[in-house]
Parts: C-alpha cells; sequence; structure tokens
C-alpha cells in the first residue's frame, strides 16, 4: 500500500472510538455520522468512506440514461451468441 500524505495520528479511547484527523476529515469531507468502511490487511487497518449510489453517480464513464445502459448491454450480448 503506497502512503500518498500522513496528516496525523488516531487514538483509541476506553470506548473502542477513535477520532478521524481534521486534514483528513478535510480531504475526504468526512461528515459527523457518515459511515466508513473498514479493511483489514496483514499489517495494516485501512478506513475508507463509505459512498452511497447518489454519490456514486456520473464517476464512470459511458452511457448516462437506462435506454443506453440496456442498448449497449444488448450489443455486448449479442456478439457473444
Amino acid at each position: 500500500m503506497a502512503i500518498e500524505l500522513e496528516v496525523g495520528t488516531a487514538t483509541i479511547t476506553s470506548k473502542n472510538m477513535i477520532v478521524i484527523p481534521k486534514k483528513a476529515r478535510e480531504k475526504f469531507n468526512l461528515q459527523e455520522g457518515q459511515k466508513l468502511k473498514v479493511f483489514v490487511g496483514e499489517h495494516e487497518v485501512i478506513l475508507s468512506p463509505f459512498l452511497s449510489l447518489d454519490q456514486l453517480c456520473g464517476i464512470l464513464k459511458g452511457p448516462q440514461t437506462a435506454e443506453e445502459l440496456v442498448k449497449e448491454g444488448r450489443k455486448n450480448i449479442s456478439r457473444y451468441d
């Protein structure tokens, strides 16, 4: 895993809570109550913002409407028939 930028440290409290450093919260626009996914590697714990479908909408290139998606899907299916 490549580390881009160290933004501080977090301490685990007696209630097993952590505080995410301000620079990290600002970089990823993290808000109170927002969910994070937790990944565990051999020597690391990774927190990643959980993005809703609304936040993901439009990040991929390609057809934008349902009709275009269906048309593209049908084209791809016919290639394998």
